[in-house]
């Protein structure tokens, strides 16, 4: 249990790294032009939310003692990583602005005036995502198409509501994946 509180405090730095920063690095590419804005994509960016709160849930009530503190080690790893990379090296979003539109549009709108332009690289929707679905492979191997859609999905909902740019969900997936190897090494 104090492994879980400890994740959720250093996850919860995200909010002042988010609203305080200044200046900082824009890692925009030629390419992130040509990502279209689609405003439906807030549905799956949304919906990361809830299901990060029920993956650890889920990890705290399935996961075997050895899988847990892998788990749990490479969440920890992964998200001081990355607080540190926010504050020692931030990174922003300029984000088109919205005109008034459907009811997506608004969503979207309401996401943009809530969260800041800061801690884009890496993606913490992606990183977040991609490490719990490492983990529940190990769980649910039979599963891997449906673990891989879910980050499919998380990584595109990121550029089609140009939360961020392309490099930003590539570094999400790389500390992921560094993370879930050191957790597995440590305690498997």
């Amino acid at each position: 249990m104090g492994m879980t509180i400890l994740i959720v405090s250093v996850t919860s730095l995200y909010f002042p790294l988010n609203r305080k920063l200044t200046g900082g690095f824009n890692l925009s590419t030629r390419f992130d032009s040509w990502i279209p804005l689609w405003p439906v994509w807030v549905v799956p960016y949304l919906l990361c939310l809830p299901v990060w709160i029920a993956g650890l849930i889920w990890a705290v009530l399935k996961m075997d003692e050895g899988l847990f503190r892998s788990f749990a080690s490479a969440c920890l790893f992964v998200q001081v990583s990355a607080m540190l990379s926010f504050y020692f090296f931030p990174t922003y979003v300029k984000r088109p602005i919205l005109n008034n539109g459907n009811w997506a549009t608004q969503v979207l709108k309401m996401v943009y005036r809530n969260d800041g332009d800061y801690n884009a690289f890496p993606s913490g929707h992606v990183y977040q995502t991609a490490l719990i679905c490492l983990f529940y492979n190990q769980l649910y191997p039979n599963h891997s198409g449906v673990w891989i859609g879910i980050v499919v999905i998380v990584a595109l909902s990121t550029l089609f509501t140009h939360q961020h740019y392309l490099v930003d969900p590539l570094g999400g997936l790389a500390i992921a994946w560094f993370g879930y190897r050191l957790g597995l090494y440590l305690f498997l």
